[in-house]
């Protein structure tokens, strides 16, 4: 739609020289009004656009805002229980995990990355490790055990869960997991947010 309204409109202001040029040559009245008309026409199409193009830009910072605040099961990685209800609030420069009347708030500048990971990657890739060890540390700590023993128990139907990782160091590397559910778009958002706007990571301490 917006393809087109631009299309019509620089088509008006076509018509719209041409009626000047007929009007500079001949002074023709039908001229000035051929002009008068496909001027409003494009100026209609034109402010039309611009008001869809505000109003796109609106959704999207709403939508944004809304990703911001989701809902997820905790895995590990706070003091709260295994799959307990968290919900997730993303600020400028902190997140923030509430459960019940428990809240936790973990600094941006301390996360050193951010990814989706199903249970069944998280499990072949610990099994594979020479003793679960990758790089001198075990696969995402006791997080990956918990949802590797979760992947290594499904055994008649064949399901695959998300889970939200998040890396951070305070001061020693640690890990926060979640099952992402049905806000796989929140989570992406949050990576999303963390790779394109990345926060210094020069401060670690508590």
């Amino acid at each position: 739609m917006k393809i087109i309204k631009n299309i019509l409109g620089t088509f008006c202001i076509f018509m719209c020289i041409g009626s000047l040029s007929m009007i500079k040559v001949s002074g023709v009245p039908a001229s000035m009004l051929t002009f008068i008309i496909f001027a409003i026409l494009a100026l209609f199409l034109f402010k039309t656009t611009q008001k869809d193009k505000l109003k796109k830009i609106e959704n999207t910072n709403k939508r944004r805002e809304q990703l911001k605040i989701c809902t997820m099961k905790h895995i590990n990685g706070l003091p709260i229980a295994e799959d307990a209800t968290c919900t997730i609030t993303s600020t400028d420069d902190k997140f923030i995990f509430t459960s019940g009347t428990m809240n936790f708030e973990l600094e941006k500048t301390k996360i050193t990355d951010m990814s989706i990971k199903t249970d069944t990657e998280i499990q072949e890739q610990y099994v594979s490790s020479v003793g679960g060890a990758v790089g001198g540390a075990v696969l995402f700590g006791p997080l990956g055990a918990v949802i590797g023993g979760r992947a290594k128990k499904k055994t008649i139907k064949r399901e695959t869960h998300n889970y939200l990782i998040i890396t951070y160091q305070s001061p020693d590397i640690k890990y926060i997991g979640f099952e992402v559910g049905f806000n796989l778009e929140s989570a992406m958002y949050y990576i999303d947010d963390f790779k394109n706007k990345p926060h210094s990571k020069s401060n670690y301490q508590l």
